[in-house]
């Protein structure tokens, strides 16, 4: 996805509109590779920062199959993952550098969140 027309920066904005693909993709860029089983703990993690409480467990299995069935999926189709459904595994691709920039942009005002 190195088009940067404005559908496809349209498209990456929509994608970082979510915090769990944004979480996803902040342990992804870190690990290059991981299970989704491994990007819902990551992603739960984030999610529990600011709790004082862990979350239920019900919430972790929605965390779970919303990557599944939703995240991984968009991100796959958007050209910044590759994903093997057979092993459940979730790998980076190249992102393009204006995806980057937003991602670093998101990244901190996340952080500053926690």
């Amino acid at each position: 996805m190195a088009d940067t027309a404005p559908d496809s920066l349209r498209i990456l904005l929509e994608i970082l509109a979510e915090p769990r693909r944004r979480y996803a993709l902040y342990h992804l860029r870190r690990h290059e590779t991981a299970t989704v089983t491994r990007l819902a703990d990551n992603v739960a993690g984030w999610m529990n920062a600011d709790r004082s409480e862990p979350l239920p467990a019900e919430s972790h299995v929605r965390i779970y199959t919303d990557l599944h069935h939703t995240d991984v999926p968009k991100l796959s189709a958007a050209g910044l993952i590759r994903y093997d459904e057979d092993e459940e595994r979730v790998e980076t691709a190249e992102f393009p550098d204006v995806f980057e920039k937003l991602l670093d942009v998101t990244l901190e005002f996340d952080s500053s969140q926690t």
